[in-house]
């Protein structure tokens, strides 16, 4: 049962923060908007002065500034329905757990891939995000976040209940 309440608290909180930062982005989108266009325009970028992604039209930030958006407000939306689900599937059998787990896992998987995929692997790597002044923010807490999200859907993704020879002993 320990088990079963950590996947619904950690999943959860997960959620929680990934709503957290959608609503911050979407609050402030004029400066969100001013960061993904810095982020891409190759500005200050001293150490390595070549970047090989090009700078992208007005579209096609849009287009990214919602890719990360909806993948931020479906780690939310899925991490919190998947908490709620297990929380209720916690005395249940272990099929119905199993099964309960899914959202959430849904959810992290929408994390991970926002916070490595697209920060880290588009901003951070192709556009070269950790050699800006601005940079080192969004660089490290899109590791960590991806890191909490990653870690999150590996617990889920373990057995919780013990096997019954561990249970006699």
């Amino acid at each position: 049962m320990t088990d079963r309440i950590l996947k619904a608290m950690a999943s959860a909180a997960i959620g929680l923060m990934a709503l957290f930062y959608v609503a911050h982005n979407i609050a402030n989108l004029g400066a969100a908007q001013a960061f993904f266009i810095y982020t891409t325009s190759h500005a200050d970028q001293v150490a390595y002065p070549v970047t090989l992604l090009p700078v992208p039209p007005a579209p096609l930030i849009a287009v990214a500034m919602a890719a990360v958006f909806a993948l931020e407000a479906a780690a939310g939306l899925l991490g919190l329905f998947g908490a709620w689900a297990m929380w209720r599937a916690r005395r249940a059998d272990a099929a119905t757990f199993f099964h309960a787990r899914r959202w959430a896992k849904i959810g992290m998987g929408c994390a991970v891939l926002n916070w490595w995929g697209l920060f880290q692997g588009v901003a951070v790597a192709g556009y070269q995000l950790w050699q800006m002044p601005q940079g080192a923010g969004p660089t490290t807490g899109s590791w960590i976040y991806g890191a909490m999200a990653m870690m999150t859907l590996i617990y889920l993704s373990l057995p919780e209940d013990r096997p019954a020879a561990a249970a006699s002993a």
